[in-house]
């Protein structure tokens, strides 16, 4: 309950300041997004502060706040639904898995092919793969080096 009640004070503190400032409001939220992205380990610190610039530099662009309402909209449905977001990792994952469990039981190779991120300067994919050799995790008591049980 305290925390829903700090999160309605802070909601109205910050309402009031838009009102009465925007430069005073533009600097608490800073503090405040700083204050949450301290909370992290320093390497996702780096990547949390890149993404809230960029945040920032498409909000800057923005004519109104609805426009950047909808334009944050439009992000956060290209990070589920779009190329290589998180939709399509989850079926990727899935049918990894499926085929991880069937590559252990057989005990043979398994090859994992995964996007690699965009080549910014040649603007290409790339894909890359592994092959792990599964036999070492095959059913022990199908190739006879698995552990005796005790008779009783």
């Amino acid at each position: 309950m305290k925390k829903v009640q700090s999160r309605t004070d802070l909601t109205e503190r910050l309402c009031l300041l838009h009102g009465l400032s925007h430069e005073a409001f533009e600097e608490e939220r800073r503090k405040i997004i700083e204050e949450e992205i301290s909370k992290y380990p320093p390497k996702v610190q780096e990547r949390l502060r890149k993404f809230q610039w960029t945040l920032d530099m498409k909000r800057k662009k923005c004519k109104n706040p609805l426009e950047a309402c909808f334009m944050f909209h439009e992000m956060l449905m290209e990070q589920v639904y779009g190329e290589n977001g998180l939709l399509e990792n989850l079926h990727r994952f899935l049918e990894s898995a499926a085929q991880l469990k069937d590559s252990v039981s057989t005990g043979e190779k398994l090859v994992i092919s995964t996007p690699a991120k965009k080549n910014t300067l040649a603007k290409k994919k790339t894909v890359v793969t592994r092959v792990v050799d599964l036999s070492q995790f095959a059913n022990p008591s199908s190739n006879g080096q698995g552990r005796k049980r005790a008779s009783n």
